[in-house]
């Protein structure tokens, strides 16, 4: 395959929302990676992941980064629409946390022993059937269909706390989980970082989880275009492929974290701080205000090209509408959104430049 790219459009608009894993489209602008295979890409923030998709299928945007789960269950949240997503690249697994209001947390110490006081899913679960008559208990996730929202009915489902009766379960963007905590709206969230992170450091929020620990290596992020957009500009889509996969494995390198970490908190990227974009980044959390740092590895896992972190197959998307299933009806079909052939292309490509 020839080293050089021609794409058929050359001006791109990408989507993207204020998370820490948005890291390689910021990255792959900053460094030069889309330019270097033809493209010039404007990068579009958005403010909640149905706007995103809204914007994608009605061709306002020329690709996204989007939550893995949403081209496998399209037809689920848009049943008339016509539209297929695919994706051929995953930009990233991991990322999130559960975290819960500190009153929430405070209340549920109650409920803890010495051996169980780590354990707060279980706390949950007996504070919920000692105070039946209470109001119910409210959690946000980010997307009907998203690793979050998998997540924390696992994490739920694991303390026996049942996600469709015992609690309630809406739907709010990342943005808004933060002020929504603090106004007491929500009692707690799983959303992707730094809003777990930022949540801890004011005080306002206490993270009970890193959701790394409990589906090890789950897809987050993917390049998503539709189907019609790939077949009109396969080599435009190659060369966007190119560049994230490229921007994926810089951030590979722990000694790149502190100037990514300065290219995404600028303001019209994240507009976050620098300091908590690193520290996740870092595969560092901060649990609670005034206690310590901890480790937490593997809690960012982005693309590389010589593993298997950003390979969509089968496999993959049939995991997720598996998990989808546990609450909703999810077509098998759909596992054909994911594309391995177009991620082994781009592996090809690259590896021919070197």
């Amino acid at each position: 395959m020839s080293s050089l790219l021609y794409p058929e459009k050359k001006s791109i608009k990408l989507l993207y929302l204020r998370l820490t894993d948005s890291a390689p489209l910021i990255i792959a602008k900053e460094k030069g990676y889309f330019s270097q295979f033809g493209l010039e890409v404007e990068l579009k923030r958005e403010t909640s992941w149905a706007t995103l998709r809204d914007k994608l299928i009605g061709r306002r945007a020329d690709a996204a980064a989007m939550l893995a789960p949403m081209p496998l269950t399209l037809p689920e949240t848009l049943p008339d629409c016509k539209e297929r997503l695919i994706s051929g690249l995953i930009l990233s697994c991991n990322g999130n946390a559960i975290t819960l209001s500190e009153d929430l947390y405070q209340r549920l110490q109650h409920y803890t022993t010495e051996e169980t006081k780590t354990d707060i899913g279980v706390a949950l679960k007996q504070y919920l059937q000692k105070n039946t008559g209470i109001s119910p208990i409210r959690l946000a996730t980010v997307y009907p269909f998203s690793s979050h929202t998998l997540q924390l009915r696992h994490w739920l489902q694991a303390a026996g706390v049942n996600p469709d009766r015992d609690i309630q379960l809406i739907i709010l963007p990342p943005e808004q989980m933060l002020e929504s905590l603090l106004s007491g709206i929500i009692d707690g969230y799983c959303v992707g970082e730094p809003w777990n992170s930022l949540a801890a450091q004011k005080g306002t929020g206490v993270v009970v989880t890193a959701c790394n620990t409990l589906l090890p290596a789950m897809p987050e992020k993917v390049l998503a275009v539709t189907q019609s957009w790939h077949k009109a500009n396969p080599v435009s889509h190659l060369a966007l492929r190119a560049a994230l996969l490229k921007a994926c494995s810089w951030l590979i390198a722990r000694e790149n974290h502190c100037e990514a970490a300065g290219l995404l908190s600028q303001k019209h990227y994240l507009n976050l701080p620098e300091s908590l974009l690193q520290r996740s980044l870092n595969d560092q959390i901060l649990y609670r205000r005034n206690t310590n740092i901890i480790a937490n590895p593997g809690w960012h896992l982005f693309a590389h090209i010589d593993n298997d972190n950003g390979r969509p197959c089968e496999t993959k998307a049939r995991q997720l509408i598996e998990m989808c299933r546990g609450f909703s009806e999810i077509a098998t079909i759909n596992s054909q959104n994911f594309r391995p052939e177009l991620y082994h292309q781009t592996v090809d490509f690259l590896n021919s430049k070197k």
